[in-house]
C-alpha cells in the first residue's frame, strides 16, 4: 500500500464540513471515552470542526500524522470552546466516514 497524499486544507475542511453535514462521521469509542474524561462536549467538537463563529478552527500540520497500514492520514484539527479553552481533534477518513478518533485539551 502506498502512502497517500496528505489533503490541502481547502480540502480537509471541505470534506470535514460536507461529512457533517450528511452525518458521516462517527466518534470512535477512544474519542468519546475522552469526551467523558475531560468534560468535552461532542457539540464543541462538530462546532470546531464546522469553524463555527467563535471556535477558531484551525489545522496543526506538525500533529498530522500516517501509520502503515492505513489508508488514510490522521489529521490534527485544533480550535477552542467558548471559555477560549483549546482543543485539538484528531480525525480521519475511510470509507466515506469521518472516524473522529480522540479529542484533548492543549496548554
Amino acid at each position: 500500500m502506498t502512502k497517500p497524499d496528505k489533503k490541502s486544507d481547502a480540502e480537509l475542511f471541505a470534506l470535514v464540513e460536507l461529512s457533517i453535514k450528511e452525518s458521516n462521521y462517527v466518534f470512535l469509542y477512544h474519542a468519546r471515552t475522552r469526551l467523558l474524561e475531560r468534560f468535552i462536549s461532542d457539540v464543541i467538537v462538530l462546532n470546531i470542526l464546522e469553524n463555527k463563529p467563535g471556535f477558531f478552527r484551525k489545522r496543526n500540520k506538525l500533529k498530522d500524522k500516517f501509520e502503515e497500514g492505513r489508508s488514510e492520514w490522521n489529521y490534527c484539527i485544533e480550535g477552542q470552546n467558548l471559555e477560549k479553552e483549546r482543543i485539538r481533534i484528531i480525525i480521519s477518513f475511510k470509507n466515506k466516514i469521518m472516524p473522529i478518533i480522540t479529542v484533548m485539551w492543549i496548554g
